[in-house]
């Protein structure tokens, strides 16, 4: 399909006056060709239009525009785009503030519907001038796709503006579809025309989304049910972690909204439920988001959740910013085809090449510093955290023993001592490298086996051989007392509290007095510590406080 049609004269009216409509100025390039995402495959399903942040750059599909019949409206179109920059929702973190809250009052949805929320606030501004080329598009992306079958979700949402604009029913929604629809859902119409009335006069948008999350989950039987293709959606980005995790935090800035669509019989019984847990949320939020299978996401809220908790327990600053470990450049040497040109210094180059810099570059690799001393009396600590199945995954729920492996090496991280973690479960334990940055540290110790429960005897054998001054800390529960009674596993263990600056068993138990009773011959060593804790609960403060009497000066 040729786009002659639109000449450059042409879009650069248009663009003036769909910025002119919302009268801003915004930091966007004028409109390009949109360019298919996978030029091999069907594009047909591709955005009409949508605006790229990292080139700050706006796109438009010139080809689908016209076979839809509907290029009189590139203005209108531009002016949608704009609005979705300019004020709706203006910022990442608002659009990540709405999908988490929606996703606590439709658990479970696979499809966001915060666009076409978007879509209903962007389109009442523009339709006011330019409501017919906007139905133009409406309609002109039904009789492309050659049928007139529409979802329930997107046959109400024309109906909407069929109301909105004053347009006949059956103007945006397919006439055949009308009868069935009404008899599927009854009143559908007159709820489209409620909803037109009310939702534009909501006096805050909180208040406007918790109507609008309220009213639209009757058009989706289950929820996994998803839209369908729409024109004009799927063009606002996607949130980063950050605006994520401030979104996460803001569940009591919708108290008043919810309160107040309660009492206006919005939310059902369901709705009235407290917020869910936050690892729960994190969970919930992150699975509905396309192109997170890895987990990256989640990963990240997740140890930021936990830092928040570890900081309720440490309260001292660290004396000095966390560091990743640190690097210093070798001496340079001549830099050669093949190398990586990533080693490069262009700056050592310049300045000793002159004008032969750039035939003659100079490289220099990166080696590993010695870290920075810790402050006196603080020693290097290794901690091993039991993961059995026992406790659970810390990703989907706050697991105590990994807090406690977070407090105890956050505290010594801070003091700028080394941390190395043993993660164990039944069999092959994740050993980590010595740690100096708590970001690194707290990643690791987010990691979960599962299934049975073995100490790793011989690492414990093996590290405390190799090195004697260390600070050790066993964090596990009454399965800790089955593996040191095993075989030769106690003579194992006074060997490594021998080898140890100190080795204490941070414990769950119920009955103190019978595991000091087993662990008698390990009890008479003064270089061996029992702490045990009764609940769950305790392990944060219990991590806390032995920290502040192993690392305190």
């Amino acid at each position: 399909m040729s786009t002659s049609r639109f000449t450059p004269e042409l879009i650069a009216r248009c663009w003036r006056d769909a910025l002119a409509l919302w009268d801003v100025q915004v930091r966007l390039s004028p409109p390009e060709p949109h360019v298919p995402f996978r030029p091999a495959e069907d594009h047909a399903n591709e955005p009409l239009a949508y605006i790229d942040l990292v080139k700050r750059q706006v796109f438009v599909h010139f080809d689908m525009l016209e076979s839809m019949g509907a290029a009189d409206s590139l203005m209108a179109v531009l002016a949608h785009e704009i609005g979705h920059h300019a004020r709706f929702p203006h910022t990442l973190g608002w659009d990540a503030e709405l999908r988490v809250m929606e996703q606590r009052l439709l658990p479970g949805m696979k499809q966001s519907l915060t666009n076409l929320f978007y879509d209903l606030q962007v389109n009442e501004v523009v339709g006011r001038t330019h409501a017919t080329d906007l139905c133009q598009v409406y309609q002109g992306f039904q009789r492309a796709r050659g049928h007139g079958d529409v979802s329930s979700l997107f046959f109400f949402y024309l109906a909407i503006y069929e109301e909105l604009w004053g347009r006949e029913p059956g103007t945006l929604v397919p006439a055949s579809a009308m009868a069935p629809m009404e008899e599927r859902f009854p009143g559908l119409r007159v709820e489209a025309r409620v909803f037109a009335q009310t939702f534009y006069a909501l006096p805050h948008p909180r208040l406007q989304f918790v109507y609008f999350c309220a009213t639209f989950i009757r058009y989706l039987p289950s929820a996994d049910e998803v839209a369908g293709s729409m024109p004009l959606t799927g063009d606002v980005p996607l949130p980063d972690v950050d605006d994520w995790d401030s979104a996460l935090q803001s569940g009591g800035r919708w108290e008043d909204a919810l309160d107040e669509a309660r009492e206006r019989g919005w939310l059902s019984a369901e709705h009235s439920a407290k917020a869910p847990d936050a690892l729960d949320h994190i969970d919930r939020v992150t699975r509905s988001l396309p192109g997170t299978s890895d987990g990256k996401l989640r990963r990240a809220l997740v140890s930021r959740h936990y830092r928040r908790e570890v900081d309720k327990y440490l309260l001292k600053l660290p004396s000095a910013p966390s560091k990743p470990e640190p690097y210093l450049r070798t001496t340079p040497e001549a830099w050669e085809y093949g190398d990586d040109p990533s080693s490069i210094d262009w700056t050592l180059t310049v300045l000793s090449q002159g004008h032969l810099a750039a035939v003659a570059p100079l490289r220099r690799e990166l080696e590993a510093d010695v870290p920075p001393a810790s402050e006196p009396g603080v020693p290097e600590l290794e901690i091993y955290l039991d993961t059995s199945g026992s406790m659970p995954n810390p990703e989907v729920k706050l697991n105590a023993m990994t807090l406690a492996a977070q407090v105890l090496s956050a505290s010594a991280l801070r003091k700028q001592a080394k941390v190395r973690g043993v993660i164990y479960s039944y069999d092959s334990p994740l050993v980590s490298p010595w740690m100096y940055d708590e970001e690194r540290a707290r990643d690791f110790f987010l990691h979960y086996i599962g299934g049975g429960t073995w100490l790793p005897v011989d690492v414990l054998r093996r590290s405390a051989r190799e090195k004697p001054d260390v600070l050790r800390v066993i964090i596990s529960d009454s399965d800790f007392l089955s593996n040191v009674t095993a075989g030769d596993n106690m003579d194992t263990l006074v060997e490594a509290v021998r080898g140890s600056r100190m080795l204490v068993a941070l414990l769950s138990l119920a009955d103190e007095f019978q595991a000091r009773r087993t662990l008698a011959p390990v009890m008479r060593e003064r270089g061996f510590r029992l702490v045990v804790v009764k609940s769950l609960s305790d392990f944060g403060p219990a991590a806390a406080a032995l920290s502040q009497a192993l690392l305190e000066k």
